[in-house]
C-alpha cells in the first residue's frame, strides 16, 4: 500500500466553501479544489507516509502546523478527501520547521518508532521539513496550504 502527499495552495476565503462541498458533494469538492487551488512551487517526491511520520514527529515535539481556526473545516474536508491538514503561516512556525533545528538521528529514531526502517528516512524527514517550510513561506496572507495524504 502506498500514499501520496499533495500540497495545494487555496484562497483563504474558499475554505468555508470547500468544507461545505466536502459535506454535501465530494465530486463537487474535487472540482472546486481543481478550479480554485494551485500546486505549490515545489513538488514532494517522498511517500505520503513520510509526510505523515514527519507530522507526527512535529506533533510529539509540540509543533502544531494546523491552525485551530480551521478545525471544523478540516474535519469536513477529511471526511471527503482523506487526511487533510490546513496550514497557515503562523508566527514562529517557519523557524520550527527549519531542518537545521532538527537532528537527522531524531527523525530516523521516530521513523523506526513508527515501524519504518529505510536507509533514507533521515534524509526524507529533513527534506519533508524543508518542503513544508518553503511552501508555507511562499504563502500570502490570503492563502492556505492544503496538505492531503491519500
Amino acid at each position: 500500500m502506498s500514499a501520496i502527499a499533495s500540497l495545494t495552495v487555496v484562497p483563504r476565503d474558499s475554505i468555508t466553501e470547500l468544507a461545505r462541498l466536502a459535506r454535501t458533494s465530494p465530486s463537487s469538492f474535487r472540482t472546486y479544489l481543481a478550479e480554485h487551488g494551485s500546486k505549490t512551487r515545489q513538488e514532494y517526491d517522498w511517500s505520503g507516509y513520510c509526510m505523515l511520520y514527519v507530522l507526527t514527529y512535529l506533533e510529539e515535539r509540540g509543533i502544531d502546523v494546523e491552525q485551530s481556526e480551521f478545525n471544523a473545516e478540516s474535519e469536513a474536508i477529511n471526511s471527503a478527501y482523506g487526511l487533510t491538514t490546513l496550514i497557515t503561516p503562523a508566527p514562529g512556525l517557519l523557524e520550527q520547521l527549519d531542518p537545521a533545528q532538527h537532528r537527522e538521528e531524531d527523525l530516523v529514531a521516530h521513523f523506526e518508532g513508527m515501524g519504518v526502517d529505510f536507509e533514507e528516512s533521515g534524509a526524507a524527514g529533513l527534506d519533508t521539513l524543508r518542503v513544508l517550510r518553503d511552501c508555507i513561506s511562499d504563502l500570502r496572507d490570503d492563502q492556505v496550504l492544503l496538505l492531503n495524504i491519500g
